[in-house]
C-alpha cells in the first residue's frame, strides 16, 4: 500500500511539473491512440470484406460468365473481311515497294515471317526493312503509309545517323501486315 501512494505521490508531481506543455502532449497522446484503434477497425473491416470477395472469386461455386463485348458476330465478320486477301499480298508488297521508292526511301531488301494470328482468321506478315533515306523522308513515308494502309502496322524503328549534321539516316523498320487467311 505504501509503495502504491508513493507511486501516486510521484505521479502527481511529474503532472504538476509538467505544466500545460505536459497537458497539451498527454491530450495529444490520447488522440493519436484514438485515431490509431479507429484506423485498426478499419483496417480490418476492409480485410475482412477482402477476404470474403477473394473466397468468392476464388470459390469457383458459380459458372464463368462471358464478358458482354459489344460486338456480334456479323460486325466481327465484316470486320475481318475488310481485310486483304493472302493472294493479294504479292501486290500488297510490291506497292509498299514503289511508295517507299516515290519517297526516296532505299531499300535494299526484305525479310519476312508469316505467323497466324491467335484467335483471329488471320495471318501476320512481319516485314524486316533496313532503310536509308533523310530523315523527312521516312517520316512522310510512314505518315502516308500508316493512313493509307490500315491493315499495316509499325512495330519497330531503330534509326542511327553517322553523323550528327547529316540529314541521312540508316535504320530496321520491322511492319506488320495482317492478311485474312482466306482461300490461298
Amino acid at each position: 500500500m505504501k509503495r502504491m501512494l508513493r507511486v501516486r505521490e510521484a505521479l502527481r508531481r511529474a503532472f504538476r511539473g509538467a505544466g500545460w506543455a505536459g497537458a497539451c502532449g498527454g491530450l495529444l497522446l490520447a488522440l493519436a491512440v484514438a485515431v490509431d484503434q479507429q484506423a485498426a477497425s478499419d483496417i480490418e473491416t476492409r480485410r475482412a470484406a477482402l477476404g470474403a470477395e477473394r473466397a468468392v472469386l476464388l470459390g469457383g461455386d458459380t459458372p464463368a460468365r462471358a464478358a458482354p463485348t459489344g460486338i456480334d458476330r456479323h460486325t466481327l465478320q465484316a470486320f475481318y473481311q475488310g481485310f486483304p486477301t493472302r493472294s493479294e499480298l504479292p501486290a500488297l508488297l510490291a506497292a509498299l515497294q514503289v511508295q517507299a521508292e516515290t519517297h526516296g526511301i532505299d531499300v535494299d531488301r526484305s525479310d519476312y515471317r508469316v505467323s497466324e494470328e491467335a484467335g483471329a482468321p488471320l495471318l501476320r506478315i512481319a516485314l524486316s526493312l533496313p532503310v536509308r533515306a533523310e530523315y523527312g523522308a521516312l517520316y512522310g513515308w510512314l505518315s502516308e503509309l500508316i493512313a493509307t494502309a490500315p491493315h499495316v502496322a509499325l512495330e519497330a524503328i531503330a534509326l542511327r545517323r553517322a553523323d550528327a549534321r547529316s540529314g541521312y539516316v540508316e535504320g530496321e523498320l520491322r511492319l506488320l501486315v495482317f492478311v485474312n487467311r482466306g482461300a490461298p
